[in-house]
């Protein structure tokens, strides 16, 4: 059976925003687990326990460009690994 093949230039550009989508995702995750639970736990168990309590925390732009990077290639891969498989033609 023959498959439908997309452009290359529109594969390429479908992996790449895919990429980016899962890239951002990524760091959306690792921003909220490095520095907002951090922040929030301790204010919430002070609340709860009636004690004072503080929390500080901060990140760097070294780990976030690290798991940026991580994700676009993840997502640019998956994407493009879809967009170049061979699939039947619909309704044949």
């Amino acid at each position: 059976m023959g498959g439908v093949r997309q452009d290359p230039g529109m594969t390429y550009l479908k992996a790449a925003v895919a990429g980016m989508i899962v890239a951002s995702a990524a760091c959306v995750i690792y921003i909220l687990i490095a520095f907002v639970f951090p922040l929030v736990l301790p204010f919430l168990a002070s609340r709860i326990t009636g004690s004072g309590g503080m929390a500080a925390a901060s990140i760097s732009s070294g780990p976030v460009l690290a798991i940026a990077g991580v994700g676009f290639v993840a997502g640019f891969f998956w994407q493009f690994r879809r967009g170049t498989e061979h699939r039947p033609r619909a309704g044949r």
